[in-house]
C-alpha cells in the first residue's frame, strides 16, 4: 500500500555500470548512440544528443552495477530527503554538469543518489522525431523521408528493471522514500506480484508509464541486481536504424525489435561487452498520477504485442550489484 512519501523525484538521470575496459566500453555506446561528456582514468561519463549532461557513467572494475540516480524536484527535497535516516550528507556531484546530491542503500545494495542542480548541457541535435505520413493524418508534403544510417539518437536515460527477492519490499522502500506510485502489477496470484511497474509521481503532469520495474529474481536463480538499463530514443526509425547499426558493428543482440504490452514501448534489447543489457526504446505510454494501477495475471501475455519471443536468458540479473 502506498504511503506518504518523503519526497516525490521527478525522473532519473543515470546509472553507474562498472567494467574492465572502458576503451570497450565507450566503443560500444558510441555504436548504441552515445557521445563522450568526460573521461577520466577509472571512469567514463556519456552523454545523448538533448540538454542532459551525463546519461551513463562507466567506473573501471569488475563487471557489475553500483546504482543510479534520481533527479529532486528541488533544492528544498534535497536536503529533506537529505536529512532523512540513511541518506548522506549533501556533496557536489562530481561528473559532467556538477550539482549537488546525496547517496543512500536500498535493500539490494544499490548506491541510490538523489541529485540536483545540475547544469544543462548544450544539446547535440534537435532531436525531434521525424515527420510521418499515416492514416489521415499527414505531416510530410513534398519532401521525401531520409533516414541516415547509423547509429540511433539517444536522448534520455528513461527507466531501469531491478531483480529482487521481494518485489513487493522493492516497492514500499522506494515509495516510502521518493514518492514512486504503481503503473502495472504482474501478479502470480492476487496480491502477490512478480513484476511491478512504477512510475514517478508528478501529479497532473504526465510521466513515463515505468521509471523502475522490480521483478522477482526467481527467475534469474535468486541472483539481485540489474536486469536491464534503457534509453529513449527519437522516433522509431531510430529503433530500427540503431538495430541495424549494431548489428553491422558485430554488438551482441539480446531481444528485439518488438512492442511491449505494459508501456507499450517499441523496444530493442543489446549486451554490452560483458553481458549487461542496454535498451533502445520509443512511444511508450505517459500517466498521470489519477491513472489506477492495473493489475494482471502472470499469463496474460505481458511481454510483448509483436516481434520476436523473449529469450530465455533475458529474465537473468545481467549485472549483480557490486561496491
Amino acid at each position: 500500500m502506498s504511503q506518504i512519501p518523503i519526497i516525490k523525484v521527478r525522473d532519473v538521470a543515470f546509472p553507474r555500470l562498472q567494467a574492465p575496459d572502458l576503451d570497450r566500453m565507450e566503443s560500444f555506446l558510441i555504436d548504441f548512440g552515445m557521445v563522450r561528456a568526460h573521461r577520466t582514468e577509472d571512469a567514463l561519463y556519456m552523454r545523448g544528443l538533448g540538454p542532459a549532461p551525463v546519461v551513463h557513467v562507466t567506473h573501471l572494475g569488475e563487471p557489475g552495477f553500483r546504482g543510479f540516480a534520481f533527479v529532486a524536484a528541488s533544492r528544498d527535497d534535497l536536503e529533506k530527503i537529505a536529512g532523512s535516516e540513511g541518506f548522506s550528507p549533501i556533496e557536489p556531484l562530481e561528473s559532467p554538469g556538477g550539482g549537488l546530491r546525496t547517496v543512500t542503500t536500498d535493500p539490494i545494495g544499490l548506491k541510490v543518489e538523489v541529485v540536483f542542480g545540475q547544469e544543462p548541457a548544450q544539446p547535440l541535435d534537435t532531436a525531434n522525431p521525424r515527420a510521418l505520413n499515416m492514416g489521415t493524418r499527414f505531416e510530410r508534403f513534398g519532401a521525401p523521408q531520409r533516414i541516415p544510417r547509423g547509429p540511433s539518437r539517444v536522448k534520455r536515460f528513461g527507466h531501469l528493471q531491478l531483480n529482487a527477492p521481494d518485489p513487493q519490499a522493492m516497492f514500499n522502500w522506494y515509495n516510502a522514500r521518493f514518492g514512486l506510485i504503481v503503473s502495472d502489477a504482474v501478479e502470480l496470484a492476487p496480491g502477490m506480484p512478480v513484476a511491478i511497474f512504477n512510475r514517478c509521481d508528478r501529479g497532473d503532469e504526465p510521466a513515463d508509464h515505468h521509471t523502475i520495474l522490480f521483478s522477482s529474481d526467481m527467475a534469474s536463480g535468486g541472483v539481485p541486481g540489474l536486469n536491464h538499463v534503457s534509453w529513449e530514443v527519437c522516433d522509431i526509425d531510430d529503433v530500427f536504424a540503431g538495430h541495424e547499426h549494431l548489428s553491422a558493428k558485430k554488438r551482441s543482440p539480446e531481444w528485439g525489435i518488438g512492442r511491449h504490452l505494459l508501456g507499450s514501448q517499441v523496444f530493442d534489447y543489446w549486451n554490452d561487452p560483458w553481458g549487461q543489457i542496454h535498451e533502445h526504446w520509443t512511444d511508450g505510454d505517459q500517466f498521470d498520477a489519477s491513472i489506477a494501477p492495473g493489475r494482471l495475471g502472470i499469463d496474460q501475455g505481458t511481454a510483448s504485442q509483436w516481434g520476436p519471443d523473449m529469450p530465455s536468458s533475458y529474465v537473468r540479473t545481467s549485472a549483480r550489484v557490486v561496491s
